[in-house]
Parts: C-alpha cells; sequence; structure tokens
C-alpha cells in the first residue's frame, strides 16, 4: 500500500468522524441511556415502557403488530409480552378473527406503570424542547427527516 492509499484512508476515516452519522448516534445513546436511567428506577425497562406505550395507544394490538411499531423480531415481542403479563400489567386475549393471534390489553397496574414510565420519559425529553427555540426543533426536525428520507 503506498503512502498516498494511506493517507486517503486517513482523510477517509476523519471525514467519517465529522459527518453528522456519529453526532446522531452519540445523541440517540446519551438520551437512550438518560431514559432507561430514568425509567430504572420504576423498575422497567425502556423496551417494555415502549410496549405499555403501543398498547395504551392501540388497545389490542397484536403481537404481529407490536413486532412493526417496536422493530423487534416475533420472539421477542414473545418475550417481553411473557415478562410484561407476568408483571401484571398486560392481559392477553384470543383475537375475534384469528385464535391462534392474541390482543394485549393495559391492565390497571399496566396503566399506572404506563403513566409513570411516561412521566418519567417525558422529563428526560424534555430537557431537548427548553434547549432549543420552537424554530430550532423544528428546523432539526425537517433536517432529520431530510436525512431519514436519504436512506429509505
Amino acid at each position: 500500500m503506498s503512502q498516498s492509499d494511506i493517507d486517503r484512508y486517513k482523510q477517509q476515516a476523519q471525514d467519517a468522524l465529522s459527518s453528522p452519522t456519529p453526532l446522531i448516534k452519540k445523541t440517540y445513546l446519551t438520551i437512550k441511556r438518560q431514559i432507561e436511567q430514568s425509567l430504572r428506577s420504576l423498575n422497567i425497562t425502556s423496551q417494555q415502557s415502549q410496549a405499555l406505550h403501543e398498547i395504551a395507544i392501540q388497545p389490542g394490538i397484536t403481537n404481529h403488530e407490536l413486532e412493526h411499531q417496536l422493530l423487534i423480531e416475533k420472539s421477542s415481542v414473545t418475550s417481553l409480552m411473557n415478562g410484561i403479563e407476568k408483571r401484571g400489567w398486560i392481559i392477553r386475549n384470543a383475537h375475534p378473527n384469528d385464535a391462534r393471534m392474541k390482543q394485549n390489553t393495559l391492565t390497571t397496574a399496566g396503566e399506572q406503570k404506563y403513566i409513570q414510565a411516561q412521566q418519567a420519559v417525558n422529563e428526560v425529553k424534555s430537557r431537548s424542547t427548553h434547549t432549543f427555540t420552537a424554530e430550532e426543533l423544528e428546523h432539526l426536525k425537517q433536517l432529520l427527516n431530510k436525512l431519514i428520507h436519504v436512506y429509505q
């Protein structure tokens, strides 16, 4: 490998570090860690919180639908729902059109845990709304959506 090749690869590595991608990843991971820390005191994981959120806004949602909403595999959804059910946060009933499928609904305890988790998550997320002006937030959303569109 020639010195010019080495120099080119070094420059590419430096360019990659200055691209938005590492900043987006670092931002995501930092916020995720803060949310997980906040939820830990409530004895709930971020994935459980997300599942409760989906069930709260879509009562009767099936595991198949949760796979798509949570972007996780079928086996992971099954394990997640089994754990949440054991905690008494959901009940699972047979689907009226297909007995092989189960519909997930929050229990009273699940609704309470969902509300607690949402408050904790919203508190962490509110830090960004207090950091930026409304115009800056709107511009940031537009830029991020533009970037998402590039990769879809």
